[in-house]
């Protein structure tokens, strides 16, 4: 081989090689550029991950808080219950006393009728002795007037 067969050769392999160099470079540009975006779309991901992790414990946070607050409602409530049912037990006792009275109120009225009858018979026996003892009075002043008038 001659001289100008093997510069024609190595430039032949240079073109080659500096062909291959474009092409390897252009790959390995495509491959940088898609590394990139799976970068960027890990780095997203991971950032949606953190948030929906942040999301997740604030979740389950109000979720403690809410069966926190149901359960004090549930004990409010049953203690509420306890003392709606000691006050209907006292209203009942209650009912129970004013019935009570107004039947003794009611014994009362009827005594207090039978007395104002017996003091208003009381009262008219009082009159017709009154009467009877002005009426004997009288007649007791006319027997002494005829004893005197016959002692003369």
């Amino acid at each position: 081989m001659n001289v100008r067969g093997l510069t024609l050769a190595n430039a032949a392999g240079c073109v080659i090689l500096g062909l291959l160099l474009v092409l390897q470079w252009r790959k390995e540009r495509g491959l940088d550029a898609r590394i990139h975006e799976l970068q960027a779309s890990v780095v997203a991901a991971q950032d949606q991950t953190a948030a929906a992790r942040e999301r997740s414990e604030t979740l389950d946070r109000e979720q403690a808080v809410l069966k926190e607050s149901i359960a004090s409602q549930q004990q409010a409530l049953v203690a509420s219950g306890q003392q709606l049912a000691q006050r209907d037990t006292q209203l009942a006792e209650l009912g129970t006393k004013v019935a009570a009275e107004e039947q003794q109120v009611a014994s009362l009225k009827e005594q207090l009728k039978s007395w104002q009858a017996a003091v208003t018979l009381r009262d008219e026996r009082i009159r017709a002795l009154t009467a009877d003892l002005t009426n004997a009075r009288r007649r007791l002043d006319e027997a002494i007037a005829k004893l005197k008038a016959a002692a003369r």
